[in-house]
């Protein structure tokens, strides 16, 4: 596996999180099990700690083939063709960087940065989009349900009492903490400017978005809007399997799934995670 790139456009400071980054996740990302094969430095990155509401965005498949948010007039109701809903995930900041290299937004599509001069949307970017596949945006998500303890990233939720227990087995059953509370919270979000009109999604990215439904369903993503918004692009029943495509040994591209010999399939990744734990914890 190749190292992490040497180009970070990380900064501390650009969401809400005290402890990591707030990432807002829409994409196949939705997946937490995906996540746990991209993010292999802190195992806490891939864990989702809140479903979230992005405003006045629209969801689309973008001509690229791919999952793209796109801004649209600001709107005082919240409806489905104007409201994306997503997973939010705390990154550390050396997951971030390998995310970055997912996302196509890495040193080789743009070894030259071009910073963004505009003071009015220096808040939302810090750099001009240029070769990367998706611009690093910082916008504010409604966080509609804590999956966790918000005090852990820094976060002060009125009401929130800490008191259910955390995710996992409670008496035989998978147990969610539900705290309902709303939050807006400033988050990082993969955007392509570029490439903003409807298209037609690529063949293999529709089994692991299928993937990211069905897991971020059962953590509380709206059905109602996944079946409003999500279904006109994405059919429903396939599914990705262990040798699915995904990425190269320089780290995944989704503009390259179709454009590449050099496939990795999720089981040679997660072999190798495997071999890596082993041989850390030997």
């Amino acid at each position: 596996m190749a190292s992490d790139p040497e180009q970070s456009t990380y900064d501390p400071t650009s969401t809400s999180s005290k402890t990591g980054t707030f990432y807002f996740a829409f994409g196949s990302n939705l997946s937490p099990h995906q996540m746990s094969i991209r993010l292999q430095h802190s195992p806490s990155s891939s864990i989702p700690i809140g479903i979230a509401r992005l405003d006045s965005y629209a969801w689309i498949i973008c001509e690229r083939g791919y999952a793209n948010v796109v801004a649209l007039p600001e709107s005082n109701a919240a409806r489905d063709e104007n409201t994306v809903w997503g997973v939010l995930y705390n990154m550390h900041p050396v997951d971030e960087v390998r995310l970055d290299m997912y996302e196509g937004h890495n040193e080789a599509r743009n070894p030259n940065p071009v910073a963004n001069s505009d003071p009015q949307t220096q808040q939302i970017k810090r750099f001009e989009q240029g070769g990367w596949d998706y611009n690093k945006h910082y916008l504010p998500v409604t966080v509609t349900k804590w999956l966790r303890d918000p005090k852990e990233y820094g976060i002060d939720v009125p009401g929130w009492s800490g008191a259910e227990p955390a995710q996992g087995e409670v008496n035989g059953e998978v147990h969610v903490p539900t705290g309902s509370h709303n939050t807006t919270v400033r988050a990082l979000v993969y955007v392509d400017e570029f490439r903003t009109t409807p298209g037609v999604i690529v063949d293999e990215y529709i089994g692991r978005m299928n993937r990211g439904i069905e897991e971020s369903v059962k953590l509380g993503l709206p059905q109602s809007w996944v079946d409003s918004v999500m279904r006109k692009y994405i059919t429903p029943g396939i599914f990705v399997t262990d040798q699915g495509y995904v990425g190269t040994e320089e780290g995944y591209v989704e503009a390259e799934a179709t454009e590449t010999d050099s496939h990795i399939t999720e089981k040679t990744i997660e072999d190798y995670n495997a071999r890596e734990k082993a041989a850390w914890d030997s």
